[in-house]
């Protein structure tokens, strides 16, 4: 029994409680209401004569945001060439990864990472060393005077003029080089 007491206290103490609220809110919420309703008629009468004068910021607004939109649009009407080329894009990225890693692999496991030694540089003395050298072997005759003497009677022996004019002939062919040589041409009997 002491339950439906309590119950009954207490649906005497939210009653009154409900009541309470309701007198001091209802003239709130009244007054609330009606305010909301001369603003509502106040901003209609103001509505369309601003909105007259705003109608330019207005347009030019809308424009401004058209034109925002637009790339996003067109990528909507690109969504399946933009989605083939970014699976394509993974896809090579993918198989670009995976071949790096076993060509990195291969040659751990072959061993063929080892770098090669550089070669030392020569120095430009050891350079003009070398040329030099080269010169002389170039410029040295090919039969050493002391082989040949010139009491020995030859078959067909040169008089010393010819061979010394050769020997210089022969000097400026090697210094200039291939460019001054004349190049003969077989001529066909067809």
């Amino acid at each position: 029994m002491s339950e439906g007491v309590d119950e009954q206290r207490m649906n005497v103490y939210l009653a009154t409680t409900i009541t309470v609220l309701w007198y001091i809110c209802y003239p709130i919420a009244f007054a609330v209401y009606y305010a909301a309703i001369a603003l509502v008629f106040i901003a209609k009468l103001l509505y369309r004569p601003v909105g007259f004068l705003l109608q330019p910021l207005l347009y030019f607004g809308r424009f401004i945001l058209a034109c925002s939109i637009a790339p996003f649009e067109l990528l909507g009407r690109f969504e399946t060439v933009y989605i083939y080329l970014g699976i394509a894009a993974l896809v090579g990225i993918t198989i670009g990864l995976a071949q790096r890693y076993l060509y990195n692999l291969l040659i751990r496991l072959l061993r063929l990472d080892t770098k090669p030694v550089p070669q030392r540089t020569r120095t430009a003395r050891e350079y003009r060393e070398a040329k030099r050298k080269e010169q002389e072997k170039a410029d040295a005759p090919l039969i050493s005077s002391g082989m040949l003497s010139m009491n020995e009677t030859w078959p067909n022996q040169l008089s010393p003029a010819y061979s010394t004019q050769s020997d210089t002939a022969r000097r400026m062919k090697r210094s200039k080089g291939l460019l001054n040589q004349t190049i003969a041409e077989e001529m066909s009997d067809g």
